[in-house]
């Protein structure tokens, strides 16, 4: 069932603050809820991401509702179509994993998500750590190895760049403009090249003396 909502201002608003509860900034969004209002999906605004994420949804409703009868396929074809929706709490990934026989690929999406989370927690403490200190964490996880999806690579990478330009890392700030230069291969988005430039600056001040 469609359901539209108008954010607005107007007195006597149903919803006042709908877009804030289901994890919206800005608009127009787009999501997909089950019936109980729980957001399932966020395609993006392109007509072939909102057909992908309908169609990952209605499979993920239908695999939810075998409940316990679901064969032990079926209950690893729903844990990785929650996973890949972000549907899964960072903390019960591993736990989840354990019982299911995964391939190499999917223990590496496992532990990418993983990864994923820790990072967005970090993030989304920036205000209470500082700036500094939130940059700092984040680069002690690039240095400890720990690598981001493909999804989160250009939120992370540039945070661990400036931290390694401001504290003279050379050595990571190249980790962190490779990574970026990896991520945006293919993209040729001319936007990008004002961050370019300026990921390029940062590296230089990293390694100057």
């Amino acid at each position: 069932m469609l359901f539209l909502h108008n954010t607005s201002r107007v007195e006597d608003e149903p919803y006042p603050t709908l877009l804030q509860d289901k994890g919206f900034r800005g608009f127009p969004s787009i999501c997909f809820m089950d019936a109980e209002g729980n957001v399932l999906a966020k395609p993006g605004r392109s007509v072939q991401a909102f057909r992908d994420g309908l169609a990952s949804t209605k499979s993920l409703v239908v695999l939810r509702q075998k409940g316990d009868k679901a064969t032990p396929a079926e209950q690893k074809e729903l844990f990785l179509a929650e996973l890949k929706l972000d549907l899964v709490a960072v903390a019960d990934i591993q736990a989840r994993a354990d019982k299911l026989t995964l391939t190499d690929a999917e223990k590496g999406m496992v532990a990418s998500k993983i990864v994923d989370g820790e990072i967005m927690a970090v993030m989304q403490k920036g205000r209470e750590l500082g700036q500094d200190e939130m940059l700092k964490q984040l680069a002690d996880m690039a240095k400890g190895g720990k690598t981001p999806s493909d999804a989160v690579a250009p939120n992370f990478w540039p945070a661990v760049l400036n931290w390694a330009s401001k504290a003279k890392d050379a050595a990571l700030a190249q980790k962190a403009f490779d990574a970026l230069e990896k991520r945006f291969a293919n993209d040729k988005n001319p936007n990008l090249d004002r961050a370019k430039k300026s990921w390029a600056k940062l590296l230089e001040d990293a390694k100057a003396k």
